[in-house]
């Protein structure tokens, strides 16, 4: 399956340092952490196609050497235009990444500007409550289970293709996906055979309408072969 983008929201404390005096001096306000991904914890339940789902970041697929390899923004709202914030590759930019048994936490420098004023007042002001991580899946595994009497999928992701940003988010309760949730459905055993039995049956449905036009036609073609041999004796009797 190609990879399509997801965004997986967190809700997690912020938290707001104001800067040192030296930090101060350089053009900075204060640094921003939090964390970023949550390992091996379920995302809210997505109900689509008459199926419900829940996503699974497994701790292997975002090791501290695959981040060293990206190019990770910080922003808010998801939105490009208001990136304050970078790690390049483990080796530049103005935020940090980190990995522990838990997760993957960030913390970001802020800069004394328009963006940085804006991120750090509503960071402390509690309008900014959560995180957001975008990202590219690679690969996953699917577990189909029963929950209250409902079939659930739930998706493992093992491998990312790549992560393109950490944002703050004010709903971070909320989930949003862009990876087809009728591409996961489809990926389950239950879907499969469910299609397979729909297969066979319009397999059949067609088989039987095949043979019963082909039935109708030699019908018809008996019928106009007896209509030909009764044209053909009318037409000796007039002779």
């Amino acid at each position: 399956m190609d990879a399509k983008k997801e965004i997986r929201n967190l809700e997690c404390q912020l938290a707001f340092r104001e800067a040192s005096e030296e930090a101060s001096s350089k053009g900075i306000l204060g640094t921003i952490s939090g964390r970023a991904i949550c390992f091996n914890a379920e995302s809210q339940v997505l109900d689509e196609y008459g199926q419900t789902f829940r996503e699974v970041i497994a701790p292997e697929a975002a090791t501290m050497e695959f981040l060293n390899t990206q190019d990770i923004k910080i922003n808010m709202l998801h939105m490009r235009e208001l990136t304050f914030g970078r790690a390049k590759r483990g080796v530049s930019g103005n935020a940090r990444l980190s990995v522990d048994n838990e997760g993957v936490n960030f913390e970001v420098d802020v800069p004394n500007c328009d963006l940085g004023i804006r991120a750090r007042e509503l960071t402390k002001a509690g309008v900014y409550t959560g995180c957001s991580f975008e990202f590219y899946p690679k690969a996953y595994d699917i577990e189909e289970r029963e929950v209250n009497g409902k079939r659930e999928i739930k998706v493992i992701h093992k491998e990312l293709e790549s992560i393109g940003a950490f944002t703050l988010a004010m709903d971070p309760a909320y989930l949003q996906t862009s990876l087809s949730a009728r591409e996961l459905v489809e990926s389950t055993d239950t879907y499969k055979a469910r299609k397979a039995e729909e297969e066979r049956l319009q397999a059949e449905r067609e088989a039987e309408e095949r043979e019963r036009i082909q039935a109708d036609m030699k019908r018809r073609e008996r019928i106009m072969a007896m209509n030909a041999i009764e044209d053909e004796e009318l037409e000796k009797l007039n002779y």
